[in-house]
């Protein structure tokens, strides 16, 4: 698993057909930073953000974490010759057909077989590259409502923060249920309760996806923030209401304090 290898992020295949990305944006800002400050291979060797691979049938490496930060280097003003990812193998999985290679990666829980309306898809119905990954608003409501800790994740054992740095699951350790870590796909399952929620829905009618262009559209994800501004405070009071709960079960990390919505930045360095 530790032995790793570089792969360039073109030849990455996506195992969920969306990302969020606002998220995108504010990441290939800072990766375009750190390159011009001679500083993106050590960034991208950083422990967490090595990439993890399965290798497919027709020797085809699928990407089953990471899509946010894989998309941000496909984005971000970087020669092409520059846009590469580390990562490391979990599975080589190469010599399966392709029915039993995509039963093994659901069984596994490497691959999110939805489409942002939440409606089941086919593996084939995946894009075909991280450059054709669609933007999911929905990802980007969701990991704002988790940053504000409206939902909460369990800390990874041996996590060390700073003095002056508590995590959602600190200050609300006693209050809240935090999601095990090994629960999968939680900012998807919130983001599917989110938008099934009468306000948010309603807020979030005028609001358009923002496909990936070179480079991606300002302009849209401009009006994309605004409208998520609006959101995010309905957003938090439905995240603490006690449907959540029920809708998602006590191992979603449910925090029934209702806390102030935190928007990213607008525009990340």
């Amino acid at each position: 698993m530790k032995r790793g290898c570089v792969i360039e992020v073109k030849d990455l295949h996506p195992t969920q057909s969306a990302v969020g990305m606002d998220a995108v944006e504010c990441k290939a800002a800072k990766i375009t930073g750190k390159a011009k400050a001679g500083k993106l291979d050590q960034y991208l060797l950083g422990e967490k953000r090595w990439v993890p691979l399965v290798r497919g049938p027709g020797e085809v490496f699928y990407l089953t974490d990471h899509h946010h930060l894989s998309t941000a280097v496909w984005n971000a003003d970087l020669k092409n010759s520059d846009k590469k990812v580390y990562g490391y193998l979990l599975a080589d999985w190469s010599d399966l057909k392709d029915d039993d290679f995509w039963a093994r990666m659901v069984a596994k829980h490497d691959t999110w077989l939805k489409n942002p309306a939440g409606e089941d898809i086919r593996p084939s119905q995946l894009p075909k590259s991280i450059g054709a990954l669609q933007d999911d608003p929905l990802r980007t409501l969701s990991a704002w409502v988790r940053n504000s800790c409206g939902y909460i994740k369990c800390d990874a054992p041996g996590v060390s923060l700073d003095d002056d740095e508590l995590s959602c699951d600190d200050k609300f350790h006693e209050s809240a249920t935090c999601a095990p870590a090994n629960v999968y796909f939680l900012e998807f399952k919130w983001a599917t309760y989110l938008g099934n929620v009468p306000a948010v829905k309603e807020a979030l009618a005028s609001e358009a996806s923002c496909s990936q262009q070179d480079p991606l559209n300002q302009e849209c994800l401009d009006k994309q923030y605004d409208v998520m501004i609006k959101a995010l405070p309905l957003a938090m009071q439905a995240a603490a209401a006690p449907e959540a709960l029920q809708a998602l079960g006590k191992d979603a990390g449910h925090n029934p304090a209702l806390q102030p919505g935190i928007p990213q930045p607008k525009r990340c360095q």
